[in-house]
Protein backbone atom coordinates (compact mmCIF):
# COMPACT_ATOMS: atom_id res chain seq x y z
CA UNK A 1 0.00 0.00 0.00
CA UNK A 2 0.99 3.51 -0.73
CA UNK A 3 2.77 5.28 2.07
CA UNK A 4 2.99 8.82 0.41
CA UNK A 5 1.44 11.93 1.57
CA UNK A 6 -1.40 13.91 0.36
CA UNK A 7 -1.39 17.60 -0.16
CA UNK A 8 -4.53 18.81 -0.55
CA UNK A 9 -3.61 22.39 -1.50
CA UNK A 10 -1.92 20.87 -3.99
CA UNK A 11 -4.74 19.11 -5.79
CA UNK A 12 -7.11 21.95 -5.63
CA UNK A 13 -4.85 23.86 -7.26
CA UNK A 14 -3.89 21.46 -9.86
CA UNK A 15 -7.76 20.60 -10.40
CA UNK A 16 -8.53 24.67 -10.99
CA UNK A 17 -5.34 24.64 -12.83
CA UNK A 18 -7.32 22.13 -15.23
CA UNK A 19 -10.35 23.01 -15.04
CA UNK A 20 -8.85 26.59 -16.20
CA UNK A 21 -7.33 25.04 -19.59
CA UNK A 22 -10.52 23.18 -20.69
CA UNK A 23 -11.81 24.04 -23.98
CA UNK A 24 -15.48 24.54 -23.53
CA UNK A 25 -16.74 26.81 -26.45
CA UNK A 26 -18.62 24.28 -28.66
CA UNK A 27 -20.65 21.83 -26.78
CA UNK A 28 -23.02 19.74 -28.85
CA UNK A 29 -26.63 18.08 -27.94
CA UNK A 30 -26.95 14.70 -26.58
CA UNK A 31 -26.78 12.04 -28.87
CA UNK A 32 -27.93 8.15 -28.38
CA UNK A 33 -25.88 6.66 -26.05
CA UNK A 34 -23.61 9.76 -25.23
CA UNK A 35 -25.69 9.70 -21.50
CA UNK A 36 -26.25 6.50 -20.16
CA UNK A 37 -29.83 6.05 -18.71
CA UNK A 38 -29.90 3.60 -15.91
CA UNK A 39 -33.58 2.45 -14.59
CA UNK A 40 -33.24 0.82 -11.03
CA UNK A 41 -37.28 0.08 -10.68
CA UNK A 42 -36.34 -3.50 -10.90
CA UNK A 43 -33.43 -3.57 -8.18
CA UNK A 44 -35.36 -1.12 -5.87
CA UNK A 45 -38.86 -3.52 -5.96
CA UNK A 46 -37.50 -6.52 -5.33
CA UNK A 47 -34.09 -6.50 -4.03
CA UNK A 48 -32.53 -9.73 -5.72
CA UNK A 49 -29.49 -10.45 -7.32
CA UNK A 50 -29.82 -10.69 -10.64
CA UNK A 51 -31.60 -7.46 -10.37
CA UNK A 52 -28.32 -6.19 -8.42
CA UNK A 53 -25.73 -7.41 -10.86
CA UNK A 54 -27.45 -6.15 -14.17
CA UNK A 55 -27.67 -2.59 -12.93
CA UNK A 56 -24.35 -2.53 -11.12
CA UNK A 57 -23.26 -3.61 -14.52
CA UNK A 58 -24.24 -1.07 -16.28
CA UNK A 59 -23.28 1.41 -13.38
CA UNK A 60 -19.67 0.14 -13.71
CA UNK A 61 -19.71 0.98 -17.67
CA UNK A 62 -21.22 4.36 -17.07
CA UNK A 63 -19.08 5.33 -14.21
CA UNK A 64 -15.66 4.19 -15.70
CA UNK A 65 -16.31 5.38 -19.20
CA UNK A 66 -17.72 9.32 -19.04
CA UNK A 67 -18.61 9.31 -15.37
CA UNK A 68 -22.15 10.42 -15.28
CA UNK A 69 -25.81 8.93 -16.19
CA UNK A 70 -29.09 9.71 -16.00
CA UNK A 71 -31.29 7.80 -13.14
CA UNK A 72 -34.69 6.67 -13.42
CA UNK A 73 -36.85 4.17 -11.16
CA UNK A 74 -35.75 5.38 -8.07
CA UNK A 75 -38.42 6.19 -5.73
CA UNK A 76 -38.30 9.77 -4.89
CA UNK A 77 -42.25 10.65 -4.89
CA UNK A 78 -42.95 13.20 -8.11
CA UNK A 79 -45.17 15.30 -5.78
CA UNK A 80 -41.93 15.50 -3.54
CA UNK A 81 -40.35 16.77 -6.39
CA UNK A 82 -42.18 19.40 -7.41
CA UNK A 83 -43.17 20.72 -4.19
CA UNK A 84 -39.27 21.06 -3.74
CA UNK A 85 -38.77 23.06 -6.68
CA UNK A 86 -41.97 25.25 -5.55
CA UNK A 87 -40.23 25.75 -2.44
CA UNK A 88 -36.83 26.62 -4.26
CA UNK A 89 -38.36 29.28 -6.53
CA UNK A 90 -40.74 30.84 -3.49
CA UNK A 91 -37.43 31.27 -1.71
CA UNK A 92 -35.40 32.76 -5.06
CA UNK A 93 -38.57 34.59 -4.99
CA UNK A 94 -38.10 36.79 -1.68
CA UNK A 95 -36.33 40.13 -1.49
CA UNK A 96 -32.35 40.26 -1.70
CA UNK A 97 -32.37 42.14 1.65
CA UNK A 98 -34.50 39.35 3.30
CA UNK A 99 -31.71 36.36 1.34
CA UNK A 100 -29.01 38.26 2.89
CA UNK A 101 -30.12 37.82 5.96
CA UNK A 102 -28.68 34.55 6.20
CA UNK A 103 -25.39 35.07 3.94
CA UNK A 104 -22.84 32.02 4.35
CA UNK A 105 -20.36 32.88 6.68
CA UNK A 106 -21.97 35.73 8.24
CA UNK A 107 -20.27 37.15 11.43
CA UNK A 108 -22.06 35.58 14.81
CA UNK A 109 -23.22 32.36 12.66
CA UNK A 110 -21.22 29.17 14.02
CA UNK A 111 -21.25 26.98 11.77
CA UNK A 112 -19.96 27.85 7.91
CA UNK A 113 -20.49 26.82 4.43
CA UNK A 114 -24.61 27.26 4.85
CA UNK A 115 -27.20 29.53 3.91
CA UNK A 116 -27.39 32.26 1.27
CA UNK A 117 -24.76 32.96 -1.82
CA UNK A 118 -25.50 35.56 -4.00
CA UNK A 119 -24.97 35.93 -7.69
CA UNK A 120 -21.20 37.01 -8.30
CA UNK A 121 -19.78 34.52 -5.76
CA UNK A 122 -16.14 33.46 -6.07
CA UNK A 123 -16.30 29.81 -3.85
CA UNK A 124 -18.38 26.55 -4.50
CA UNK A 125 -16.47 26.36 -6.80
CA UNK A 126 -13.39 28.84 -6.13
CA UNK A 127 -13.00 30.79 -9.35
CA UNK A 128 -11.04 33.93 -10.00
CA UNK A 129 -14.31 35.38 -11.80
CA UNK A 130 -17.84 35.05 -9.64
CA UNK A 131 -20.19 32.39 -10.55
CA UNK A 132 -23.61 33.63 -12.30
CA UNK A 133 -25.80 32.22 -9.56
CA UNK A 134 -27.37 32.67 -6.27
CA UNK A 135 -27.68 29.82 -4.25
CA UNK A 136 -28.93 28.58 -0.53
CA UNK A 137 -27.54 25.40 0.79
CA UNK A 138 -28.37 23.79 4.24
CA UNK A 139 -25.89 20.25 5.31
CA UNK A 140 -25.63 17.27 7.29
CA UNK A 141 -23.72 14.91 9.30
CA UNK A 142 -23.12 13.37 12.56
CA UNK A 143 -22.42 16.49 14.22
CA UNK A 144 -24.91 19.11 11.77
CA UNK A 145 -28.19 18.44 12.00
CA UNK A 146 -31.70 20.82 10.96
CA UNK A 147 -31.17 23.54 13.33
CA UNK A 148 -27.54 23.97 12.97
CA UNK A 149 -28.33 25.50 9.67
CA UNK A 150 -29.66 28.50 8.69
CA UNK A 151 -33.54 29.01 7.91
CA UNK A 152 -35.59 31.15 6.55
CA UNK A 153 -38.05 32.61 9.05
CA UNK A 154 -41.43 30.65 8.96
CA UNK A 155 -43.42 33.66 8.37
CA UNK A 156 -41.25 35.06 5.75
CA UNK A 157 -41.35 31.58 3.69
CA UNK A 158 -44.59 29.16 5.31
CA UNK A 159 -43.57 25.33 4.84
CA UNK A 160 -39.97 25.89 3.09
CA UNK A 161 -37.83 24.43 6.03
CA UNK A 162 -40.08 21.01 6.37
CA UNK A 163 -40.60 20.70 2.69
CA UNK A 164 -36.33 21.29 2.63
CA UNK A 165 -36.12 18.75 5.08
CA UNK A 166 -38.25 16.37 3.58
CA UNK A 167 -37.26 16.18 0.49
CA UNK A 168 -33.06 15.69 1.84
CA UNK A 169 -34.03 12.98 4.09
CA UNK A 170 -35.51 11.50 0.67
CA UNK A 171 -32.37 12.32 -1.04
CA UNK A 172 -30.16 10.89 1.61
CA UNK A 173 -32.38 7.47 1.56
CA UNK A 174 -32.13 7.21 -2.17
CA UNK A 175 -28.05 7.82 -1.84
CA UNK A 176 -27.50 4.99 0.76
CA UNK A 177 -29.57 2.66 -1.28
CA UNK A 178 -27.52 2.92 -3.91
CA UNK A 179 -24.22 2.11 -2.21
CA UNK A 180 -24.49 -1.64 -3.11
CA UNK A 181 -24.88 -1.03 -6.81
CA UNK A 182 -21.52 0.92 -6.79
CA UNK A 183 -20.13 -1.71 -4.70
CA UNK A 184 -21.44 -4.69 -6.86
CA UNK A 185 -20.00 -2.54 -9.76
CA UNK A 186 -16.18 -2.29 -8.18
CA UNK A 187 -16.40 -6.15 -7.34
CA UNK A 188 -16.55 -5.94 -3.72
CA UNK A 189 -19.05 -7.28 -1.93
CA UNK A 190 -23.16 -5.72 -1.71
CA UNK A 191 -22.48 -4.20 1.90
CA UNK A 192 -18.43 -2.81 1.71
CA UNK A 193 -19.40 0.51 1.82
CA UNK A 194 -22.23 -0.18 4.94
CA UNK A 195 -19.46 1.49 7.40
CA UNK A 196 -17.96 4.11 5.46
CA UNK A 197 -21.78 5.67 5.14
CA UNK A 198 -22.87 5.40 8.80
CA UNK A 199 -23.15 9.54 9.07
CA UNK A 200 -23.38 10.52 5.53
CA UNK A 201 -21.83 13.97 5.16
CA UNK A 202 -24.50 15.99 2.78
CA UNK A 203 -24.92 19.26 1.27
CA UNK A 204 -27.95 20.53 -0.68
CA UNK A 205 -27.75 23.23 -2.90
CA UNK A 206 -31.01 25.18 -4.03
CA UNK A 207 -29.54 27.17 -7.06
CA UNK A 208 -31.34 30.32 -9.01
CA UNK A 209 -30.03 30.93 -12.62
CA UNK A 210 -31.00 34.20 -13.62
CA UNK A 211 -31.00 34.40 -17.38
CA UNK A 212 -27.38 35.56 -18.15
CA UNK A 213 -28.01 38.61 -20.43
CA UNK A 214 -29.31 40.64 -17.71
CA UNK A 215 -26.62 39.68 -15.49
CA UNK A 216 -23.91 41.55 -17.91
CA UNK A 217 -22.01 38.31 -17.98
CA UNK A 218 -18.20 38.38 -19.46
CA UNK A 219 -17.49 36.02 -22.21
CA UNK A 220 -15.62 33.81 -19.82
CA UNK A 221 -17.95 33.79 -16.92
CA UNK A 222 -20.86 30.71 -16.29
CA UNK A 223 -23.57 30.22 -14.27
CA UNK A 224 -21.37 27.91 -12.75
CA UNK A 225 -17.92 27.59 -13.54
CA UNK A 226 -16.52 24.32 -15.28
CA UNK A 227 -15.11 21.86 -12.24
CA UNK A 228 -15.28 18.66 -11.31
CA UNK A 229 -17.02 17.72 -7.74
CA UNK A 230 -15.53 16.55 -4.76
CA UNK A 231 -17.95 14.39 -3.60
CA UNK A 232 -18.44 10.54 -3.96
CA UNK A 233 -21.53 11.11 -5.64
CA UNK A 234 -24.03 14.46 -6.57
CA UNK A 235 -27.67 13.32 -7.80
CA UNK A 236 -29.00 16.49 -9.69
CA UNK A 237 -32.27 17.35 -10.63
CA UNK A 238 -32.34 20.36 -12.88
CA UNK A 239 -35.63 21.76 -14.36
CA UNK A 240 -34.53 22.70 -17.59
CA UNK A 241 -31.59 22.73 -19.97
CA UNK A 242 -28.42 24.34 -19.21
CA UNK A 243 -26.27 21.69 -17.94
CA UNK A 244 -23.12 20.59 -19.89
CA UNK A 245 -20.67 17.81 -18.79
CA UNK A 246 -17.49 16.07 -20.84
CA UNK A 247 -17.88 13.12 -22.29
CA UNK A 248 -14.61 11.56 -22.63
CA UNK A 249 -15.90 8.87 -24.76
CA UNK A 250 -16.78 11.68 -27.53
CA UNK A 251 -14.01 13.80 -26.45
CA UNK A 252 -16.79 16.38 -26.77
CA UNK A 253 -19.22 18.47 -24.54
CA UNK A 254 -22.21 17.43 -24.33
CA UNK A 255 -25.83 18.96 -23.75
CA UNK A 256 -27.69 17.11 -21.15
CA UNK A 257 -31.37 16.65 -21.75
CA UNK A 258 -34.30 17.38 -19.18
CA UNK A 259 -35.69 14.07 -18.31
CA UNK A 260 -38.67 14.63 -16.25
CA UNK A 261 -38.13 13.45 -12.48
CA UNK A 262 -34.91 12.19 -13.36
CA UNK A 263 -31.77 12.77 -11.61
CA UNK A 264 -28.16 13.23 -13.21
CA UNK A 265 -25.84 11.47 -11.25
CA UNK A 266 -21.97 11.93 -11.55
CA UNK A 267 -18.75 10.80 -9.81
CA UNK A 268 -16.44 12.85 -7.70
CA UNK A 269 -13.16 13.68 -6.54
CA UNK A 270 -13.86 11.12 -3.43
CA UNK A 271 -14.94 8.07 -5.43
CA UNK A 272 -12.60 8.54 -8.07
CA UNK A 273 -9.72 8.57 -5.41
CA UNK A 274 -10.92 5.68 -3.59
CA UNK A 275 -11.32 3.58 -6.92
CA UNK A 276 -7.75 4.45 -7.78
CA UNK A 277 -8.86 6.26 -10.65
CA UNK A 278 -10.80 3.72 -12.15
CA UNK A 279 -13.68 5.71 -12.09
CA UNK A 280 -13.94 9.13 -13.95
CA UNK A 281 -14.55 12.44 -12.26
CA UNK A 282 -17.19 14.26 -14.45
CA UNK A 283 -16.13 18.09 -15.73
CA UNK A 284 -19.41 20.00 -15.99
CA UNK A 285 -20.41 23.39 -16.23
CA UNK A 286 -23.83 24.92 -16.33
CA UNK A 287 -25.53 28.33 -17.71
CA UNK A 288 -29.00 29.62 -18.55
CA UNK A 289 -30.22 28.94 -21.83
CA UNK A 290 -32.37 32.26 -23.55
CA UNK A 291 -34.24 34.48 -21.54
CA UNK A 292 -35.67 32.33 -18.45
CA UNK A 293 -34.19 31.60 -15.09
CA UNK A 294 -33.13 28.04 -14.52
CA UNK A 295 -33.22 25.79 -11.01
CA UNK A 296 -31.15 23.21 -10.09
CA UNK A 297 -30.96 21.30 -6.69
CA UNK A 298 -27.65 18.88 -6.78
CA UNK A 299 -27.64 17.07 -3.40
CA UNK A 300 -23.50 16.02 -2.38
CA UNK A 301 -23.56 12.77 -1.04
CA UNK A 302 -19.94 11.77 0.73
CA UNK A 303 -18.89 8.92 3.77
CA UNK A 304 -18.60 10.04 6.73
CA UNK A 305 -16.57 13.19 6.82
CA UNK A 306 -13.68 11.77 9.42
CA UNK A 307 -13.98 8.34 7.73
CA UNK A 308 -10.69 7.17 6.23
CA UNK A 309 -10.86 5.61 2.99
CA UNK A 310 -8.27 2.62 2.31
CA UNK A 311 -8.14 2.04 -1.62
CA UNK A 312 -10.64 -0.31 -2.84
CA UNK A 313 -8.76 -3.99 -2.96
CA UNK A 314 -9.91 -4.24 -5.82
CA UNK A 315 -8.89 -1.91 -7.71
CA UNK A 316 -5.38 -1.76 -6.88
CA UNK A 317 -2.64 -4.53 -7.53
CA UNK A 318 0.66 -4.71 -8.04
CA UNK A 319 1.13 -3.56 -11.15
CA UNK A 320 -0.96 -1.00 -10.30
CA UNK A 321 -0.44 -0.06 -6.87
CA UNK A 322 -3.00 2.71 -4.67
CA UNK A 323 -2.53 5.83 -6.29
CA UNK A 324 -3.84 8.01 -2.54
CA UNK A 325 -2.54 7.09 0.64
CA UNK A 326 -5.71 6.19 3.24
CA UNK A 327 -7.91 9.61 3.61
CA UNK A 328 -10.98 11.28 4.68
CA UNK A 329 -12.88 13.80 2.93
CA UNK A 330 -12.16 16.66 6.05
CA UNK A 331 -8.40 15.83 4.90
CA UNK A 332 -8.96 15.97 1.17
CA UNK A 333 -12.07 17.28 -0.55
CA UNK A 334 -13.14 19.30 2.28
CA UNK A 335 -10.30 21.44 1.62
CA UNK A 336 -11.75 22.51 -1.83
CA UNK A 337 -15.05 23.39 -0.15
CA UNK A 338 -13.17 25.79 2.57
CA UNK A 339 -14.67 23.23 5.42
Amino acid sequence: MTTGSFDAEEKERRLRAEADSWDTASPVDAEPGDIPTIDIGDYLATGDSTTLEAVAAQLGQACETVGFYQLVGHDIPPGLITDTFAAVRRFHDLPVEEKLKLRMDRPGWPLGGVGYLPVGERKLPRRAKGNLNEAFIVKGDRAIGPDDNQWPDEAVIPGFRSTIEAYAAAIKGLALRLLPIYAMALGVEAHYFDGAFLYPFWRLRMTHYPPQEQLGADQDQYGISPHVDTTFLTLLLQDSPGLTIYNAKRDRWINVPVIENAFVVNSGELLKQWANDRYVSARHFANTTGDASRYSIPFFFNATADYRMHCIPTCWDDDNPPRYPPISYLESQAIAQGE
